[in-house]
């Protein structure tokens, strides 16, 4: 097999979550990656959580270090049900003994695993794992999505609109620009699409169907996973009620309509650094 080049891992840290269920040698498993990988792992000792965490952390490796490969078996079915919110799945690694090496492999084959190591045997081969465990970051990051000539990895912004018009002004205004635009017109749909690409940033109109755009933006707060994303409201209704109550819903900013190509540039590029840099 010939060999692969492929990135170095300290360039772009990826996001490592070790799950176990309090078996004393996952201690060395946390030990040893955490010596390598410091800040991007984190360990969490109560699989019932693992769901929420995933959706929270978004891990882009996850290492399952169970007692049992049963109870691997059923939280990867879990992680890996269709309809989840979130990102794609994480490259899963799971952790076996040696009498369990026969069922690990069949879960690997019916991809509910990507990876598995018999790590449980005495000794421990710690290292043997962190050499899985490195590859397995190597390999997310040749997979992740592709970056611009600067470097840059495009960002994506979800534009929650109900006017046409206004749609294709949004369009035509960053059509010269290193970002990825989505769209939708109703507010009840919004939410779930939200969940499903993570923008980086959403252009919100006030006034939709389905859902008023301030409590979608109130929802979206409420979510821990969807907090941190900049909400930029988008109203022709100037009043100062209306604004208010668009910040009190945690909106970070707004445009009112009618807008220029200019404005909206700007405003956005607040919170776009690679928007900012480009020439208007």
């Amino acid at each position: 097999m010939s060999a692969m080049a492929l990135p170095n891992v300290s360039l772009a840290p990826v996001q490592i979550l070790v799950v176990s269920d309090g078996d004393l040698r996952v201690g060395n498993i946390v030990n040893r990656l955490m010596a390598e990988f410091g800040a991007a792992l984190q360990l969490l000792s109560d699989p019932g959580q693992a769901l929420a965490q995933c959706e929270s952390f978004q891990p882009e490796v996850l290492v399952l270090g169970l007692a049992s490969v049963e109870a691997t078996e059923r939280l990867a079915l879990a992680l890996r049900a269709p309809g989840l919110p979130g990102a794609a799945p994480a490259f899963t690694l799971a952790l076996c003994d040696a009498a369990s090496v026969n069922i690990a492999a069949r879960l690997a084959r019916q991809g509910l695993v990507d990876e598995y190591v018999q790590h449980f045997p005495e000794p421990w081969d710690t290292e043997r794992l962190a050499t899985s465990v490195r590859l397995a970051c190597r390999f997310v990051i040749a997979t992740r999505p592709p970056v611009d000539a600067a470097g840059v990895e495009r960002p994506t912004v979800m534009v929650v609109e109900d006017d046409a018009f206004s749609r294709k002004l949004i369009a035509l205004a960053f059509e010269q620009d290193a970002i990825d635009l989505a769209f939708e017109s109703d507010g009840a749909a919004a939410f779930a699409r939200i969940r499903e690409i993570r923008p980086d940033l959403i252009l919100m109109d006030v006034n939709l169907p389905g859902r008023d755009g301030v409590e979608l933006t109130e929802q979206l707060k409420a979510e821990p996973s969807l907090a941190d994303i900049p909400v930029v409201m988008l109203t022709g209704d100037a009043r100062r009620e209306t604004l208010l109550r668009s910040l009190g819903a945690g909106a970070a900013d707004f445009i009112v309509k009618p807008f220029s190509r200019d404005s909206l540039v700007a405003k956005l590029g607040k919170y776009l650094p690679s928007l900012q840099a480009t020439p208007s």
